[in-house]
C-alpha cells in the first residue's frame, strides 16, 4: 500500500471535475515539448465542457485537475491492451480503494503513434516504482507498456512540465509511446496478491489454523470475486510455534535477501533471544500503520511504520517488523506477478512476449554505517 489512505483522502488538494472515465487527447504530447502540453492541460482544466475530453479525480477538492491521460478508444497497441486486459482479469480495478488510490490505465499509448519495424519481441516491463532509471531501462529494452505497482499520477495534475521529476518522466513515456498502467491496492486486497504471497513467505509451508483480512471489503464487488476473502492486510494463525528468529530471517529471504530489518520491541523483554516464540502473525505490504491498528497479532510485518504507531503497538506487547516501504512489495513482481502476467499473456496469444523485472527500481532507503565512512 502507498500509505495511510485516511490521511492522504484528507490531504488530497485538488478536486474533481466530474466522477467519469478521464479521456485526454495525448497526440499533442508526442512533440515531447512540456510547454506544449501544459498549454493544452492548462485549456482543458480551464474548459471541462470541450467535447470529447473528460477530466476526473478522486477525492472531491475545490480545484480542477486530471489523474490520468487516455486516448480515444481503439488506439490502443494491441500488445499493451492484452496486458491491460490480463491485470484487470488477475486484479480486478473494483478491488482497489477508490476512495484514495488512484488505479488502473494511467498514461495510455498516444494516438497514431507510428508502430516498430523490427523483430523485436512484444515487451512489458513491471516495476514498484517510476524512476529515471526504470524508464531508462524500458526504452532500452523496448518495452510498450510499463506495470508500475504505484500510481504515477497520484493527486490531480493540471499540468505536465519538466520541472517535477514523475512529469518529465510521463513527457519521455508519451514521445516513446508507452503505456503505464498502475495496479496497486487491486494486487494488494486480492485473493493471491501482494499480502498472500508475504503470509506465504512467513509460513514457508507451517501449516495453517487460519488466515483472515485484517481490513476487509464491505462495498459491493464484482461477480468474479463475490465470495471471497478479499481486502488489506491478512492474519495469520500457526497451529504450531515458531521463534521470532526464523520469522525475521523467512521474511528477509523472501523478500530479496534483505540485510536489515528495523524491529520494534515491547519493553520487555528487550532482546531477540529472549522473545516469545510467534503464533500469530499480522501482515500487510507498504504503510500498514492504519491496516493493522487492531490485529489480533504477536508480530506486525510491513515496510513501514510511523513512530507514533509503532510506539503504540510496542507499548501493547507486539512486537512490529519494518524493512523500507517499498522493499515489502518489489520481489512481488518477479516472483509472483510475473510468471501469473506471462501465462496470461500465453493464452492471449502472445507466448513470445517478454515480460521483465525492473533491475533498476530500489528503494530510495538505503542504512549506512557510518564507522564505515572514511
Amino acid at each position: 500500500m502507498l500509505t495511510s489512505r485516511r490521511l492522504l483522502s484528507r490531504s488530497s488538494s485538488f478536486v474533481p471535475i466530474r466522477r467519469s472515465t478521464t479521456t485526454v487527447l495525448a497526440s499533442t504530447f508526442l512533440s515531447g515539448q512540456s510547454s506544449v502540453a501544459t498549454r493544452v492541460i492548462s485549456q482543458l482544466t480551464a474548459r471541462p465542457q470541450l467535447r470529447n475530453s473528460s477530466i476526473t479525480s478522486s477525492p472531491p477538492t475545490s480545484r480542477f485537475g486530471f489523474k490520468s491521460i487516455t486516448t480515444m478508444a481503439g488506439t490502443t497497441k494491441p500488445f499493451n491492451n492484452a496486458v491491460i486486459q490480463a491485470m484487470r482479469k488477475l486484479y480486478p480495478e473494483e478491488l482497489a480503494d477508490k476512495s484514495w488510490d488512484n488505479t488502473g490505465l494511467l498514461l495510455d499509448q498516444a494516438p497514431s503513434f507510428p508502430q516498430k519495424t523490427d523483430n523485436s519481441k512484444p515487451t512489458a516491463l513491471l516495476t514498484n516504482d517510476l524512476t529515471k532509471p526504470v524508464v531508462d531501462e524500458a526504452l532500452e529494452k523496448g518495452a510498450s507498456v510499463i506495470v508500475c505497482y504505484h500510481p504515477v499520477i497520484f493527486r490531480p495534475l493540471k499540468s505536465l512540465t519538466t520541472k517535477d521529476p514523475m512529469q518529465a518522466q510521463l513527457l519521455r513515456l508519451i514521445t516513446a509511446g508507452v503505456t503505464v498502467y498502475c495496479p496497486h491496492t487491486a494486487v494488494d486486497a486480492a485473493v493471491g496478491g501482494l499480502n498472500d504471497w508475504l503470509c506465504d513467505i512467513l509460513v514457508d509451508g507451517d501449516k495453517e489454523v487460519k488466515r483472515i483480512v485484517a481490513e476487509p471489503i464491505s462495498r459491493p464487488l464484482p461477480e468474479s470475486v463475490q465470495g471471497q476473502d478479499v481486502g488489506y492486510g491478512r492474519v495469520f494463525e500457526l497451529s504450531q510455534s515458531i521463534t521470532l528468529q526464523t520469522l525475521l530471517k523467512r521474511f528477509a529471504a523472501g523478500i530479496g535477501g534483505q540485510k536489515y530489518l528495523m524491529v520494534a520491541l515491547p519493553p520487555t523483554p528487550d532482546d531477540l533471544n529472549k522473545t516469545q516464540n510467534i503464533t500469530k502473525v499480522g501482515v500487510c505490504a507498504g504503510s500498514g500503520g492504519d491496516v493493522l491498528k487492531n490485529a489480533d497479532a504477536q508480530v506486525l510485518v510491513t515496510g513501514e511504520m510511523a513512530h507514533h504507531y509503532a510506539l503504540r503497538h510496542s507499548q501493547l506487547g507486539q512486537i512490529v517488523v519494518t524493512c523500507f516501504h517499498s522493499n515489502s512489495e518489489r520481489k512481488f513482481l518477479e516472483k509472483r506477478l510475473k510468471p501469473q502476467l506471462e501465462a496470461e499473456l500465453r493464452d492471449a496469444g502472445y507466448g513470445d512476449a517478454l515480460v521483465v523485472a525492473s533491475s533498476a527500481d530500489r528503494d530510495p532507503f538505503d542504512i549506512i554505517d557510518v564507522r564505515d565512512l572514511a
